[in-house]
């Protein structure tokens, strides 16, 4: 299991605003050499119109966590996401979006992997218990919870664990969070 707080996390400019990478598998891989089997990320689209970068062989889940977005996928189809709907689509696509939001994304690069992203809710003073069969992931995206009764975890915070782990979430407050599985 690893913890990733906030703080540790960098938070880089691309085009249309910002994006955070929380997490990437191998951890010694690169997204810009597209060498990883799976990232994990959060982005702000700031303007308007944009369009995405091309990622050849790349699959794509987005999930909108703030906002409105509009996806146009050249010759595939187009949707229109509110918060916590997401969408899933070829990094090879030619994409635009219109709207401005925040938004979560896995990338599955390894094409014998596959990923899903869901979002869960913990209240307060309740428990949730993962046991992870594969590569699994949280982010805190609202609220507070309590890591395995004892690590404080808050908007922005995540934890990475996989094989047989078991974790426990309380609600210290009640919390939304992003759950992802890549098997």
């Amino acid at each position: 299991m690893e913890i990733i707080f906030a703080s540790e996390l960098e938070t880089a400019e691309w085009s249309g605003g910002t994006t955070t990478q929380l997490f990437i598998w191998p951890r010694n891989s690169s997204y810009k050499q597209l060498n990883f089997d799976f990232r994990i990320s959060t982005a702000t689209i700031e303007v308007q119109t944009s369009k995405f970068t091309q990622l050849p062989g790349v699959k794509r889940t987005l999930m909108v966590l703030e906002g409105s977005l509009e996806l146009q996928h050249k010759g595939h189809h187009q949707t229109i996401l509110e918060r916590f709907e997401k969408d899933e689509f070829s990094g090879d696509w030619e994409t635009v979006s219109g709207g401005m939001a925040e938004d979560f994304n896995l990338m599955v690069l390894n094409p014998s992997m596959k990923g899903f992203v869901r979002h869960m809710q913990v209240s307060k003073k309740s428990k949730i218990t993962f046991t992870a069969t594969a590569h699994h992931f949280i982010y805190i995206y609202r609220g507070t919870v309590l890591l395995n009764d004892s690590t404080t975890l808050s908007r922005g915070d995540c934890i990475y664990f996989n094989g047989q782990d078991e974790i426990n979430l309380s609600g210290v407050s009640n919390a939304v969070f992003i759950y992802v599985v890549v098997e």
